[in-house]
């Protein structure tokens, strides 16, 4: 009888041990635990590692300005690792060409002028940007200046390019000669402000004496422009459809009171020198110190000696924008307007109330654009560097160096000496962003119509204005001769299409 109890005994001996064991590790896993608690390692899980994919090798053809496709090759190969040749056209080389690429040549990017958006829109050169990559978070459509937004990468309600910058016109003026007061607000005080300019030297203990007349792009491919920047105020006002051709029959405006009006005060004002001046000429002229006052806008790929870099393939960082040159002080200002505009329709001209805005800017003028070829055959890779081309960081290595870029983000407004360098003058820099800034809150503007074949039309006008200035022809001939082009130009094409495409594009 006893044996069995020892039994019993012993095993409940062992299994109250054994559970004693247990309940003792349990507490030190526990306490483990505990103690460690802020030192809980996770563990690791298996991630696969990311893949860098490089992208397609991309071909981009630039017309104009090869240098900016230099610099925008080298962006790419840097940061993207990517692969881009480079396929350089004249603008005149590519018209001629009916808006092609080279033969032989497969181009997947085209870097090119905004005016020629239409031309390859109609001949089908190019793609439409996708919804998603206009309103992505990476492309910023809402960071971009309002202009560059709405009218110079769309095209009868399409968006077709991305933008890569453009100028502004402006006015500058020499401060030792002209303060703030006398800068003329619209056109029809610039006479009262050449007059100061011509009695300046009373007084002058230098002796110094400046040009009474304004300095202004009147070269070759620049005075069909800068004529339609003095006129745009004339012609343009709120409501107002047709500008340099009556939307309702095409029929040439050019020859109007208005255009008339500004060819002959161009042919008044103007320095005789204007007539061989690019803007990067007349710019150069007030930055030395010659002129009084004129009509560019400041640009770094202005400075000479910036420029001799540039051409030698050197690399330009943050501090290489500096220059020991001495600095002549000046100002800019937007560009006059005018205190009353012409209505073809009534034929008379309507004094602007006091509300009004005289100013009315011109848009797509010069500048570049990039869209993605029709017949790309690495598209995915194309649109991906398109939405890549414009970024903020990207866009000022790439485009700010560029004579015919300049800010398009609102960012960029905040970082002008990368677009003017520090050989122009800091207050003067901030007072172009100001410029820039006030056209494109612009309600009204000016943009020639992008109709087929504007180039033609634009090129009648530049030599037309240019007898003018040279005192070859006067202003009324000369327009009436270039309304009479215009219509034979519009025959050749077709005068219904024309019309069309006038009707579709109108309304800027």
């Amino acid at each position: 009888m006893e044996t069995p109890l020892k039994t019993n005994s012993l095993k409940t001996s062992n299994h109250t041990l054994s559970a004693s064991l247990v309940i003792l590790l349990i507490g030190l896993f526990v306490l483990s635990g505990l103690a460690g608690c802020n030192e809980t390692v996770e563990p690791e899980k298996k991630v696969a590692a990311p893949v860098a994919v490089k992208p397609d090798p991309l071909v981009m053809l630039v017309v104009g300005e090869l240098e900016v496709g230099n610099r925008i090759a080298r962006q790419w190969q840097a940061l993207e690792d990517g692969e881009l040749e480079i396929v350089g056209m004249s603008v005149q080389d590519f018209i001629a060409n009916d808006f092609k690429a080279p033969e032989g040549e497969a181009v997947d990017v085209m870097v090119y002028p905004p005016a020629m958006v239409a031309e390859l829109v109609n001949r089908e050169r190019i793609r439409k940007v996708p919804t998603e990559l206009i309103q992505s978070s990476d492309f910023n459509k809402f960071g971009l200046l309002k202009h560059f937004r709405v009218s110079i990468i769309r095209h009868e309600g399409e968006t077709w390019a991305v933008p890569l910058g453009a100028p502004n016109f402006s006015l500058l003026a020499n401060s030792k000669v002209l303060g703030e007061k006398s800068i003329p607000g619209n056109w029809s005080r610039m006479s009262r402000t050449l007059s100061q300019i011509s009695s300046w030297d009373e007084g002058n203990p230098d002796g110094t004496q400046f040009l009474a007349k304004v300095d202004m792009p009147l070269a070759e491919r620049w005075a069909a422009w800068t004529f339609l920047a003095r006129a745009a105020p004339s012609v343009c006002n709120r409501g107002k459809l047709s500008t340099v051709f009556d939307r309702e029959n095409i029929q040439p405006l050019i020859n109007l009171p208005p255009f008339v009006e500004a060819l002959e005060q161009l042919k008044l004002i103007a320095s005789e020198r204007s007539y061989d001046l690019d803007p990067a000429e007349v710019f150069r002229l007030m930055q030395n110190g010659e002129s009084a006052i004129a009509i560019s806008w400041p640009s770094v790929a202005f400075d000479p000696s910036l420029r001799a870099e540039l051409e030698g393939g050197v690399e330009l960082e943050a501090d290489d924008f500096s220059s020991e040159q001495t600095v002549t002080e000046f100002s800019v200002y937007p560009l006059p307007g005018a205190l009353r505009w012409y209505d073809q329709k009534s034929d008379r001209w309507i004094i602007r109330g006091k509300s009004d805005e005289k100013r009315v800017g011109l848009i797509g003028f010069s500048g570049l654009v990039a869209s993605v070829a029709k017949d790309s055959l690495n598209e995915q890779t194309a649109w991906g560097f398109l939405k890549w081309l414009p970024d903020k960081a990207i866009s000022k290595k790439t485009m700010a160096e560029s004579a015919v870029s300049g800010p398009f983000r609102a960012s960029h407004l905040g970082e002008m000496v990368r677009w003017t360098g520090s050989w122009v003058p800091e207050d003067a820099a901030f007072e172009y962003a100001d410029v820039i800034e006030q056209n494109h809150e612009r309600g009204v503007v000016l943009m020639f119509p992008r109709i087929p074949q504007a180039s033609r039309y634009l090129e009648v006008l530049d030599m037309a204005v240019r007898r003018v200035i040279a005192g070859k022809e006067d202003a009324q001939a000369a327009l009436d001769k270039v309304a009479t082009r215009w219509d034979e130009i519009t025959d050749e094409i077709g005068r219904e299409s024309q019309r069309k495409r006038l009707r579709q594009v109108t309304g800027i």
